[in-house]
């Protein structure tokens, strides 16, 4: 295309809007004015014939969850719509398959999580809903056959995002309640290896500082078992991942309240440069960290 070419969907190269009266989308990493531009039924329908195609289950979730062109995940109200999109899909395409609803459910549950802090209390209600439907199937599956380390990291998510949802409502009470979910999903982690292990006890002593009040210990604690985590996703996935990134970016927020400010701001400095090269600059997690740095300055 030339300068002066409107951005057009890449999949049915129409304009601003489609027959079904919506507009084009793009919220991944692509970048340029008119690159990874598309409608939500386009992409549906693309990554429906994707799947159907399938030989193995991550090909089958990828198209609903990784932009073809930027090969980073779909974030924000598009990530939820297209996996609302998905889970009917699956439901469809195979009635009879737990497992495929199974992965369905957990990418829905995942998309809605990534906007934890931007959610609607109807959409936090859906949240808890999805986490609750994924568990039941999954306990669906234990009586079939031994969880898979797939399977049993799914399940230890969803209690992960009740206790969240628990910790989110800000009484002491909640807290203790969000304490227990994370216990649960730690113990699902001990079995299945390090990474989840490091989250979970992340997330049990940030609960248990709502519960027994802000002290040095604890603060160490916290800081100890984020430190923790952000090492495990840079050895397992990469400095350049944008797990690791969001890692490393409530790390360094622990590391400025324990008042190791020069520290938390090297790190940022360094996670935003890796997010503006591989995210780009508009991504929501570069201005997340280029928030928490401007904090620290």
């Amino acid at each position: 295309m030339d300068a002066s070419t409107e951005a057009v969907c890449y999949l049915c190269l129409d304009g601003e809007v489609n027959e079904n009266s919506q507009p084009l989308r793009r919220d991944c990493a692509c970048r340029g004015a008119d690159a990874g531009f598309v409608h939500l039924s386009c992409l549906a329908k693309y990554a429906a014939a994707k799947s159907k195609q399938a030989r193995d289950t991550n090909a089958f979730r990828d198209p609903w969850i990784v932009c073809p062109g930027c090969h980073q995940y779909y974030q924000n109200e598009l990530a939820v719509d297209i996996a609302n999109e998905f889970v009917p899909f699956a439901r469809r395409q195979y009635p009879d398959n737990t497992q495929m609803k199974v992965e369905a459910l957990h990418l829905k549950l995942c998309a809605l999580d990534s906007m934890f802090n931007m959610l609607t209390p109807v959409q936090m209600i859906e949240l808890g809903v999805t986490a609750n439907v994924l568990l039941s199937l999954i306990d669906r599956m234990k009586n079939d056959a031994p969880l898979t380390r797939r399977y049993s990291e799914f399940e230890s998510y969803a209690y992960n995002v009740h206790g969240r949802i628990a910790l989110n409502e800000g009484s002491e009470e909640s807290a203790r309640r969000a304490v227990a979910h994370f216990e649960k999903a730690l113990e699902i982690n001990e079995a299945i290896g390090k990474h989840g292990v490091a989250i979970g006890k992340s997330n049990i002593a940030i609960a248990k500082s709502i519960v027994e009040g802000s002290n040095n210990s604890n603060i160490e604690e916290v800081l100890k078992a984020n430190e923790e985590l952000y090492e495990v996703r840079v050895a397992e996935l990469g400095e350049e991942s944008g797990y690791t990134i969001r890692a490393g970016e409530i790390y360094a927020f622990h590391l400025r309240k324990a008042n190791r400010g020069d520290e938390a701001r090297d790190l940022l400095t360094k996670l935003l440069a890796k997010s503006k090269q591989v995210l780009g600059l508009h991504h929501n997690t570069t201005k997340s960290v280029e928030a928490a740095l401007e904090k620290c300055r």
